[in-house]
């Protein structure tokens, strides 16, 4: 299988974004002493024609260096605009989120205090339905003994 090399913007493997934009600079200063370094040897042949020095082999490596400069400055640009977007959209996220913690924490409060009062009129109604049904169940024995009096009175007379 193939493996798919990073874009400039890309952070390798195992790297961080962070890690990644602090690696560029370091480019980016590796680049420019390069680049310094160059120039001053291009001064010392500075009284050879422009055309000679357009063709000679460390022109196209100060051109390239240059280039390399421009992308990986670019490339820096652009890290520094998507860091300040996700550090922008961690701190939002981050108050969001803990907001929304807090009244969660509330709610459940309210839910526990909710049900604590559900409870103990559940329990409240049960005692009242026993003694209701205690109630109910002798004054049927009541009625069975009254009845009972009756058939036996209506049997005498």
């Amino acid at each position: 299988t193939m493996q798919r090399r990073p874009s400039p913007t890309e952070a390798p493997a195992g790297r961080s974004r962070v890690f990644d934009t602090m690696g560029r600079r370091c480019i980016v200063a590796a680049v420019t002493s390069l680049l310094a370094t160059a120039a001053g040897a291009t001064s010392v042949a500075a009284d050879d024609a422009d055309a000679s020095l357009r063709e000679r082999p460390i022109m196209k490596v100060v051109r390239m260096l240059q280039d390399m400069q421009q992308e990986l400055t670019a490339s820096l640009e652009d890290d520094k605009a998507v860091h300040e977007q996700l550090d922008c959209w961690c701190k939002t996220n981050e108050r969001e989120k803990t907001a929304a913690i807090e009244a969660g924490e509330q709610k459940e409060a309210q839910l526990t205090a909710y049900l604590a009062e559900a409870l103990a009129k559940m329990q409240e109604l049960k005692a009242k339905r026993d003694a209701t049904l205690d109630e109910v169940n002798r004054d049927e024995e009541a009625l069975q003994q009254a009845s009972t009096i009756r058939m036996k009175e209506n049997k005498e007379f």
